[in-house]
């Protein structure tokens, strides 16, 4: 059972480095089929929307397939997809390519995850799922820096390939590996969206748009950031990717501990005024770079550390269809992503400084803990019952 485990997280491996390798890479790109970094940031906004859209979509209407079927024609696409980026003659094929394997991975995902709970004993389904959403984290930490790497040595079209290759592995060892998985009971799209009927879920799901576009404003173009302020050389870019990715790591663990310890709304609100320091750190310690390090560190930890309290919320919001709840989270995840790296591109196209970004990012969190000061305090007066269990008011 390891086994089949291990290659479903090698699947989420490959579209987690697929996702935000693009942030590292974007020089490159730029430089070599001459379009702005704006443009080429678009990239990472088109992949992020795709999936946010994508994904309950088409969760919904392949619901009744059999699991296997599903997980290999994701993965098939989503090899394809890359291939045909890394080989891209211009921009254009490039950003469809992008957007065939952000359907890929909308598609595949949800499923992976199905699958590893369906074909795990009861008692070691946590475990189960656990080994496959690491294939995820472990990507920020080693498939990003790799990826800016081989960009840096070699050229973005290898890092591309390299994804390529990671899926055609996975798609590969999960024909032989995994055994044919009946379709269970799947909710329409129509079921899917009622927990958004819920002001309290609509607001708690606001949050983490809102928080997540403010930390991408700046993560888009860190690569850009740390080559013109900083004076980073490209072959140091990756160096940086994994500071912040490893500091992630910290972060989540450190978020969903003190979620459990002091509660969900302390553990969410400290971190997103944190974050916001942070990133306004950036601009105010713009051209210093043990800054940017310090920076870099505090923002990955804190912004992180939001994302297992900001899940235990919404699973206490929505006791009866959790899973649906912490789906649609991950839909506005992306679509935060996806308008995070917007803001980011159209303040350079207007001609504001990459150094810039830091102040914007941090009001958009700062945003972001407003609404939820506001909110979560009118949320338990309406909906007390609902929302003062011990995780989420103490």
């Amino acid at each position: 059972m390891k086994a089949r485990l291990w290659l479903l997280a090698l699947g989420t491996f490959a579209l987690g480095t697929d996702l935000f390798v693009i942030a590292g890479v974007l020089p490159s790109i730029a430089a070599n089929l001459r379009i702005s970094v704006t443009a080429a940031g678009w990239l990472l906004t088109a992949f992020a929307i795709t999936y946010a859209i994508g994904s309950p979509i088409l969760a919904a209407s392949t619901g009744r397939m059999p699991r296997k079927m599903v997980l290999l024609a994701a993965l098939a696409v989503f090899t394809i997809a890359n291939a045909a980026a890394a080989a891209a003659p211009d921009y254009a094929v490039l950003l469809i390519a992008r957007i065939m394997a952000a359907l890929a991975a909308a598609l595949y995902t949800p499923t992976a995850s199905a699958v590893a709970a369906l074909t795990a004993p009861p008692q070691e389904r946590g475990r189960a799922l656990a080994i496959v959403t690491a294939g995820m984290t472990v990507s920020i930490v080693i498939g990003v820096p790799l990826g800016a790497w081989i960009s840096a040595a070699l050229s973005w079209r290898f890092t591309l390939a390299l994804v390529a290759g990671l899926g055609a592995l996975a798609t590969t060892g999960l024909a032989v590996f995994i055994p044919p998985v009946s379709a269970p009971s799947s909710p329409s799209l129509r079921e899917r969206l009622l927990p958004l009927r819920r002001a309290s879920v609509l607001s708690a799901l606001f949050v983490t748009v809102v928080a997540m576009a403010g930390g991408f404003t700046v993560y888009t173009y860190l690569a850009p950031y740390l080559t013109v302020v900083d004076r980073v050389g490209s072959s140091e870019v990756g160096f940086f990717l994994l500071w912040y990715g490893a500091f992630s790591v910290l972060g989540n663990l450190l978020g969903g501990h003190g979620a459990d310890r002091f509660g969900t709304r302390r553990v969410i609100r400290v971190g997103l005024l944190i974050v916001c320091a942070s990133l306004a750190l950036l601009d105010l310690a713009a051209h210093s770079l043990p800054s940017t390090i310090v920076a870099i560190a505090v923002w990955a930890t804190a912004g992180w550390s939001f994302q297992a309290p900001q899940q235990q919320r919404l699973i206490a919001l929505t006791q009866a269809s959790p899973t649906i709840a912490l789906s649609l989270n991950g839909s506005a995840i992306y679509l935060g992503i996806a308008i995070g790296s917007a803001v980011g591109g159209f303040m350079l196209r207007g001609g504001r400084h990459v150094a810039d970004l830091g102040l914007s990012g941090g009001a958009l969190v700062a945003a972001a803990l407003a609404f939820d000061l506001l909110m979560f305090r009118r949320a338990a007066v309406s909906e007390r019952p609902a929302l003062c269990k011990k995780t989420v008011c103490e």
